[in-house]
């Protein structure tokens, strides 16, 4: 099933830039990176000048990995951070982006970027967030304005659209998770440990590195099983619990592979599962098919959300789904748009990539279920991209 609504990257940005009067876009997190240039850094303190009728600039430290750069399309430039010997690498690099920007011919004003640091994607470096210095937006604002409030809601909506390169990408994304919920398949066995499952998809997911040109995956994987799975709507965490006979096993699972996400969670049973677990995965099971199949162009993302909702509430179940039915996924584990949410009015188009993991957690029965797939919207319906041999439907 095509997309060939999908726009490719470099067509949406110029678009976004000029509809909203700018010459340049400046971007130094992660998923901005390789939304825009395809690059995902390393350490986290590179930075791109997207220029609107110029080659980008990305500017890299001098210690960065180099397996990700991009091989064209940037124009690249080192600057020392990382270097014991400098000691103001960040005022380095804002009169390196006012260089290229002076070059250029771009004023403050037709310059924008993004100064909030919330809701960001690690860089590969996991073990801390991106290291800019505090003070950066204040050095970067004597160059470069903070748009009006229209402008960064343009800038947020350029994750909603992938392009048919970057879908590849999420679906390769995908294909590593699935090998990560095979290993959680074959060990929801009685007497392994939540944490026991967690750390063998974990492991899976990760020796997936050097093959299928993959430099970078992690997996993320939460395991809760019989009363830990009720409290899955809230939060999801592996423990030391062994898994039971009868019990509903869950898995919530993010996979980053060469930094790009997918999302999925399944739920199985341990051997036959109790009457009353065994209601509420079918409930969920067949919610979530409903929900899915109606994935097209054109349908709100409310009316997706409805109709999961609704079956669920149908099924006296109602009060036990306690959060949205999808988000979009792909450059984040959750990607900066609107969800399939109750009474949302944005409408579905190709080229979207969404979850749908309508949930069911009722505490008194000790049991939780959810099911998520990652749904690409086509040009006439949807391809599940986390289904092995995934599928398409009209």
């Amino acid at each position: 099933m095509t997309t060939a609504g999908s726009r490719d990257r470099a067509t949406q940005v110029k678009k976004f830039l000029q509809q909203h009067g700018l010459q340049a876009w400046i971007a130094w997190r992660p998923d901005e990176l390789l939304m825009l240039t395809g690059y995902f850094p390393f350490w986290g303190a590179s930075l791109v000048i997207y220029f609107a009728d110029a080659e980008p600039v990305l500017f890299i430290p001098t210690i960065e990995l180099p397996d990700s750069l991009p091989k064209s399309g940037v124009r690249v430039r080192e600057y020392p951070w990382g270097e014991v010997k400098c000691s103001d690498p960040f005022g380095v690099l804002v009169a390196g982006v006012a260089e290229e920007l002076a070059k250029a011919g771009v004023k403050p004003e037709k310059a924008g970027m993004n100064p909030s640091s919330a809701r960001i994607s690690l860089p590969m470096f996991t073990g801390e967030q991106i290291p800019m210095a505090e003070d950066f937006c204040d050095k970067l604002s004597a160059i470069a304005s903070v748009p009006d409030a229209e402008t960064l809601a343009g800038f947020a909506a350029l994750y909603q659209r992938k392009s048919p390169e970057e879908i590849e990408s999420i679906r390769r994304a995908n294909r590593v998770a699935n090998i990560g919920l095979r290993v959680f398949a074959d060990n929801a066995q009685a007497g392994t440990s939540e944490t026991e499952i967690a750390s063998a998809v974990e492991s899976a997911i990760y020796r997936q590195i050097g093959q299928d040109g993959i430099f970078h995956a992690r997996g993320c994987a939460m395991v809760q099983s019989g009363p830990n799975s009720a409290d899955a709507g809230r939060f999801n965490r592996s423990t030391a619990r062994k898994l039971e006979t009868g019990d509903l096993v869950l898995i919530e699972l993010g996979t980053c592979v060469n930094g790009y996400w997918s999302d999925l969670t399944r739920t199985i049973a341990v051997g036959q599962a109790k009457p009353a677990a065994a209601e509420i995965l079918s409930v969920v099971t067949q919610a979530q098919k409903i929900a899915r199949e109606a994935v097209r162009p054109g349908i709100s993302a409310g009316e997706i959300d409805a109709l999961a909702r609704n079956f669920i509430t149908e099924r006296g179940f109602g009060e036990y789904f306690t959060h949205v039915t999808g988000h979009h996924v792909g450059f984040r584990y959750h990607d900066p748009a609107f969800g399939l949410v109750p009474g949302e009015k944005s409408l579905l188009e190709p080229g979207m990539l969404i979850t749908v993991e309508p949930g069911v957690y009722v505490p008194k029965s000790g049991a939780g279920a959810r099911i998520e797939d990652n749904v690409l919207v086509t040009d006439t319906g949807y391809e599940i991209l986390s289904r092995a041999g995934s599928s398409a439907a009209a």
